[in-house]
């Protein structure tokens, strides 16, 4: 349960609302303390340092930050409709929890929530000479760092959005999701075949309760509330699944009447929502990446170019690859399907190869990309959907190419 409750937080943290409230909570709890250190300074300096300079810093951040932060926050949303509408529109499920962003729009709306705040506390005359001392002191450290957030947003503009960039961001999503997936096989549990055999007879039903894709599972959760009612839980869909209400989404085995707590605690680690999710759907990642490549090629962009390199990012991504389940699970009460290499393989070379058509470049690239997969596989079911995927993709280049001399050439490159 603590695990789950973690990765719940974890997940949180990376959205953009979290920081901005975090660093205005900071904000707020560090004009609180310069009413509690005032008495420790002395009076000659709270004689030396007065209003007259403290209020031209708080006058200042009040006037500017409000329009920086505005400013920014259209800069990014430029920058995530150049992404969707260039590269691909599931590409603001990444951006948007780009760190960099996120402290610096969070440092920019702090202090300009400091500010207004100090302003008002001063008009108010809840400072006495010496906490206007720490009040100054605190509103150095809140120009620097503003001053830092600045920086770092002018280098961090110079990518924003762009190809490269978002790439980047796509892949190291895809990679995390696939080293997840390799680390803990089945997500922990036991293998479920696809026809369903391990699950009883006597099983109950539990149903979703609404429509939508299942992001993630919490079989931390689900394996602490079967030891707790003695039951075993069976999950026959997968992490990326579009469900609807009604449609199975569990079976529970070892008892006859299922607890309306254990029903609830079931569908919130099964969580559906009307996107999918990054975190634990190594599919979703390989899918969008592959999305970048298909657009590179349609008639309208022509860029080849860009083809190849998801290509090699796809590489990337597959090669630590691990399906195999493992021999003693860590939640032994949980039945999951387990992710298979050829469905990852397929979803991000199968479009590739298909809108490559006869652009030789690509499919010479493609087929020395899955060489490569098949070579350093660990796990043999990703090098035989490797080897798979290359035959198919040589059979859609002799259907497509007309050119001979291109058609040779590559079998010679795949011989």
């Amino acid at each position: 349960m603590l695990r789950s409750l973690l990765r719940r937080l974890r997940q949180v943290a990376r959205r953009i609302h979290f920081r901005v409230i975090l660093f205005a909570v900071l904000t707020l709890v560090a004009l609180a303390l310069s009413r509690f250190l005032g008495p420790l300074i002395p009076d000659w300096l709270g004689e030396r340092i007065g209003a007259e300079s403290v209020d031209p810093i708080l006058n200042t951040l009040a006037s500017s930050m409000l329009a920086v932060t505005i400013f920014s926050l259209t800069i990014m949303t430029g920058a995530l409709q150049t992404a969707a509408g260039n590269w691909t529109p599931r590409s603001h499920l990444v951006l948007r929890q780009d760190t960099v962003t996120q402290s610096v729009l969070s440092t920019f709306l702090g202090a300009y929530l400091f500010a207004i705040v100090g302003i008002v506390m001063r008009a108010a005359h809840l400072f006495d000479d010496r906490e206007i001392v720490v009040l100054f002191l605190m509103s150095l450290v809140v120009v620097a760092l503003v001053l830092l957030s600045l920086i770092r947003w002018i280098l961090h503009l110079e990518g924003l959005g762009s190809l490269p960039f978002t790439a980047s961001r796509m892949e190291a999503e895809a990679v995390r999701s696939v080293r997840r997936s390799s680390e803990q096989p089945c997500h922990g549990a036991n293998p479920l075949s696809p026809e369903g055999r391990e699950i009883p007879r006597d099983c109950l039903r539990i149903t979703a309760a609404s429509a939508g894709y299942l992001q993630q599972i919490f079989q931390e959760a689900i394996q602490a509330e079967a030891e707790e009612r003695d039951i075993c839980v069976y999950i026959p869909v997968a992490v990326g699944d579009y469900m609807l209400p009604g449609q199975t989404i569990a079976w529970v085995s070892g008892t006859d009447e299922l607890a309306s707590a254990t029903e609830t605690i079931l569908n919130e680690s099964l969580p559906l929502a009307p996107d999918r999710s990054f975190e634990e759907d190594p599919l979703f990642g390989v899918t969008v990446l592959s999305e970048v490549a298909v657009r590179a090629l349609s008639p309208g962009v022509n860029d080849p170019g860009t083809a190849i390199d998801v290509i090699n990012r796809l590489a990337r991504v597959l090669a630590p690859l691990r399906t195999a389940p493992m021999d003693e699970p860590d939640h032994d009460r949980l039945w999951v399907r387990p992710l298979q290499a050829d469905d990852l393989v397929r979803a991000g070379f199968d479009p590739i190869a298909r809108c490559a058509a006869d652009t030789l470049e690509v499919h010479l690239q493609l087929q020395h990309a899955l060489r490569q997969l098949a070579e350093v596989a660990e796990d043999p079911s990703l090098a035989k959907a490797a080897r798979d995927l290359s035959r198919r993709a040589l059979d859609r280049a002799e259907a497509d190419f007309s050119f001979d001399a291109d058609l040779e050439r590559l079998r010679q490159a795949i011989d």
